[in-house]
């Protein structure tokens, strides 16, 4: 018996596209854009279990450092430098309960990959009316020229 899955059994974690090349975002390890994205994705389970902090209005996530260490495969060192890191971009916020009690942790929302598309401006004067065109005779290289003989 095969116990491969299909790709329709699988679960997928989504990667924000806004790291990519983002100024802001310059610096920041592939790990902890994983672990973000590992974090949104935890938030849709504090979204079903209605996890929401009353006072900020929004959902938060317990992810223990323990958690972290099983997730992305590393020392406990390590997976507090991610948390840091994230915080120091300004990704997530953690709020300290105390009493051993878990870390809460907000998940702030990217800024945009995109800065909105300014209106450009052209230094363009407006345009005039073109003169009437004269009938009659005009002078071409020097010589008088009927007018309707030139169109």
């Amino acid at each position: 018996m095969d116990n491969t899955l299909s790709i329709s059994q699988q679960q997928f974690v989504k990667l924000p596209k806004v790291f990519k090349g983002h100024k802001v975002y310059k610096g920041i390890t592939d790990s902890s854009i994983l672990l973000y994205s590992y974090g949104l994705d935890t938030l849709q389970i504090s979204k079903q279990n209605d996890w929401y902090d009353h006072t900020r209005n929004e959902y938060y996530i317990l992810y223990s450092i323990e958690k972290i260490m099983e997730d992305m495969n590393c020392s406990k060192p390590t997976a507090i430098k991610l948390r840091k890191e994230l915080e120091k971009y300004g990704l997530w916020e953690m709020v300290s309960q105390g009493a051993n009690r878990p870390t809460i942790i907000f998940i702030n929302e990217l800024i945009p990959s995109q800065e909105p598309k300014k209106k450009l401006k052209y230094n363009v004067k407006p345009r005039k009316e073109p003169k009437p065109i004269e009938t009659g005779n005009v002078t071409v290289n020097g010589e008088e020229v009927d007018y309707k003989e030139i169109f």
